[in-house]
């Protein structure tokens, strides 16, 4: 028999009632199977070991390897028998780890283990043939081919080739003409301007009303007509000069500038001009009339006020005010000067009621969330406080809800009751709880909503 003749084996793995593997050996050799990625069939099941030796060769010819574990069916010469009835009729040779069948290319049989079976017979060798594709798989290169981005890429090429073809054939711009090149107009403008002296400023001149001829006849001459631009200026600080007027005039009535400008009757001399001009000791004695205990001292050499040494200035002595001087021109009973209330503490009740439940994404044990609103309640109450000083009978509950990021912090805080009346407390509520950090919470956010209650200390 020639070695093209000779039969191959033909394995087939059946798992759980379905074909899970088909193979043809060609090459004789020994046939391992288990779990291990170096058999020749891997099997993944827990009644099939790590490695076993299914198929061995000896002197070219197959033997069946098995154990006392495994069942299965097999034919030996004309007859079908299955493992145990091999055993029996010690039809298969004892080893070490089961028993070996020696098989022929007329055998065929099936082995069980567990839940996987392995078919086998011996076959003749198909002759070998190329892989034969499907007709819908087969493609020509044509086919292959992406004519949309081809067609893109075409277009881009031509494009670009026609714009820079475009540019080439253009003629290259000339080069900047200096003023020597210039139309001659045009030059000579330019030449004028250049040469034409600066202008120079006319000195202003002394307005004379007249001036005398030679004949020394009187001249009169009109004053120069202002422009227009001249008379707006003028009427401009016309109007500024009547402005500062009325100003310093509205400030005069309004403060005590009135009183030291003018004297006694209110429409003659100021005091500070009576002090400047008239006689020195005459003009003090006059500002201060009807003063006690405040003498005048009149200055030596100068004649004015202030200014030189000072003589007979009397002794006089500095007027005080005490609680007996405040006494009422009329009735004698004497002014109180007062004394300053101490400030009322205020003081207020905050009650911290149990939230509604937590929801979100995230979880996070409302325990822990109550701890860290309850340390901040000072917080809270300095909010409520702040407005109970100015309403003593400030209160009602505040609802505020607010989101605690995977990170701990506040993300939201908005106020969703409001039974105080004063939109400032939960404002300042809110922009706290802004500010606080919480425990993570485990998978994503959580939304929770406290209830405060305020109420007047006693």
């Amino acid at each position: 028999m020639g070695q093209r003749d000779r039969k191959i084996l033909r394995i087939g793995v059946i798992q759980n009632g379905k074909i899970v593997e088909e193979r043809l050996l060609r090459k004789r050799e020994a046939v391992t199977i288990g779990q291990s990625p170096r058999n020749t069939f891997v099997l993944p099941a827990a009644a099939v070991p790590k490695s076993y030796t299914l198929f061995d060769l000896k002197s070219g010819t197959f033997q069946l390897n098995f154990r006392d574990d495994m069942d299965g069916r097999v034919s030996v010469e004309d007859a079908v028998l299955d493992l145990k009835s091999v055993r029996e009729r010690k039809l298969a040779a004892k080893k070490s780890d089961g028993y070996a069948l020696t098989l022929s290319e007329k055998s065929r049989g099936k082995v069980v283990i567990g839940d996987v079976t392995l078919l086998f017979q011996f076959v003749v060798p198909p002759p070998p043939s190329r892989l034969q594709l499907p007709a819908s798989v087969k493609s020509t290169w044509f086919k292959r081919f992406d004519w949309t981005f081809t067609s893109y890429v075409l277009a881009s090429f031509i494009a670009q080739v026609f714009t820079i073809a475009w540019g080439l054939s253009r003629d290259m711009p000339p080069p900047p003409k200096g003023i020597d090149n210039g139309p001659d107009r045009f030059v000579e403008v330019i030449v004028s301007k250049r040469d034409q002296a600066p202008v120079q400023k006319e000195q202003p001149t002394e307005d004379k009303s007249s001036e005398k001829s030679d004949g020394g006849e009187a001249i009169v001459q009109a004053p120069p007509k202002k422009t227009q631009p001249q008379q707006q200026e003028q009427a401009k600080g016309d109007n500024k000069d009547e402005n500062l007027k009325r100003m310093q005039k509205k400030v005069t009535d309004q403060s005590i500038l009135r009183y030291v400008g003018m004297n006694a009757s209110g429409d003659g001399p100021d005091i500070v001009n009576q002090l400047r001009d008239a006689d020195t000791s005459a003009a003090i004695a006059n500002a201060f009339d009807g003063t006690s205990d405040v003498n005048a001292g009149v200055a030596t050499g100068s004649g004015r006020p202030g200014r030189g040494v000072v003589e007979n200035a009397g002794t006089g002595t500095v007027a005080g005010i005490g609680e007996g001087d405040l006494v009422a021109a009329k009735g004698g009973q004497k002014v109180d000067t007062g004394a300053k209330a101490p400030e009322v503490a205020v003081k207020g009740n905050v009650n911290i009621q149990k939230p509604s439940e937590a929801f979100g994404t995230g979880t996070l044990d409302q325990n822990e969330i109550a701890q860290q609103v309850n340390r901040r309640k000072g917080a809270i109450t300095a909010c409520y406080e702040k407005q109970l000083k100015k309403n003593p009978k400030l209160s009602g509950k505040v609802k505020v809800q607010f989101t605690i990021q995977e990170s701990g912090r506040v993300d939201e805080a908005r106020v969703i009751e409001d039974s105080t009346g004063d939109g400032a407390v939960g404002q300042c509520i809110v922009e706290n709880i802004k500010r606080w950090r919480f425990p993570k919470p485990d998978g994503g956010s959580v939304t929770v909503a406290y209830p405060f209650l305020f109420t007047p200390a006693g």
